[in-house]
This record gives structure tokens, C-alpha cells and sequence, in this order.
């Protein structure tokens, strides 16, 4: 009886114990590193291009949004959001635009980190004619 018993008490403490641990990974911070890999900084691109990059968390994201917008006027010629939950996210999208002239365009790529409004991001600057 008293060998039952103490069984009990060994497995119990144990339970706890795990649960301790699992609360405390869920109190540190989530990161995440934002790489866009195409356009670059400067570049200048005849035609429509395709945006490509990453990212990348050290635990699950609440997904990513990508804002095109024409730097003269503040308008914004792409949006696309993503809500998914993972840790990592690889990105590659089409952008059309009509554009014929030389246009300065500003690509914003936002990691949203949690559901609280933490993000990180990564901007990049380029022309389009």
C-alpha cells in the first residue's frame, strides 16, 4: 500500500513539474528575423516583379502582411495579409502594377508575432518603370 502511494505521489510531482516548464516557455518573448530577398534596397525593375523572402520565429507567428505603397503619394498599389500560425513563413508573390514611368515604390513586409500587436518588419525601397 504504502509503495502505491508513494507511486502516486512520485507521478503527481512529476505532472506538476511539467507544467511548470510548459508555462514558462510560453513566457518568453516570440522573434522573429524578416528577410525579403527580392527586391533589393536601390533596385530598379522594368516591369512587374515578384516579391520573395522569409521568415522566420523562434516559436509559432500569427502570420504576415505585405503593403506595396508609391512613395510619392502615399497611396498603396498592393496589400495582401496573411493570418497562419507557424513558425516560419516563405514568401513569394506576384506583384502587378501599371506603372510606365520611373516610380520610387517603399515594400513594407510586417511579421505579426502574437495576437497582442507585435510585430517586427523589414522595408526595402526600389524604382519600377
Amino acid at each position: 500500500m504504502r509503495i502505491c502511494f508513494f507511486l502516486v505521489i512520485l507521478t503527481g510531482s512529476l505532472g506538476l513539474a511539467s507544467c511548470k516548464k510548459d508555462k514558462s516557455s510560453k513566457n518568453e518573448p516570440v522573434s522573429a528575423v524578416v528577410m525579403i530577398t527580392n527586391p533589393h534596397d536601390g533596385d530598379t525593375i522594368q516591369g512587374n516583379f515578384t516579391l520573395t523572402g522569409t521568415i522566420v520565429g523562434t516559436a509559432n507567428l500569427h502570420g504576415y502582411q505585405i503593403t506595396v505603397t508609391n512613395t510619392l503619394n502615399d497611396s498603396i498599389i498592393y496589400q495582401n495579409e496573411v493570418h497562419d500560425h507557424a513558425a516560419n513563413f516563405t514568401v513569394n508573390q506576384a506583384i502587378n502594377h501599371g506603372f510606365s514611368n520611373y516610380t520610387l515604390l517603399k515594400l513594407d513586409l510586417v511579421a505579426a508575432l502574437d495576437h497582442d500587436g507585435n510585430t517586427t518588419s523589414k522595408k526595402v525601397q526600389f524604382t519600377v518603370h
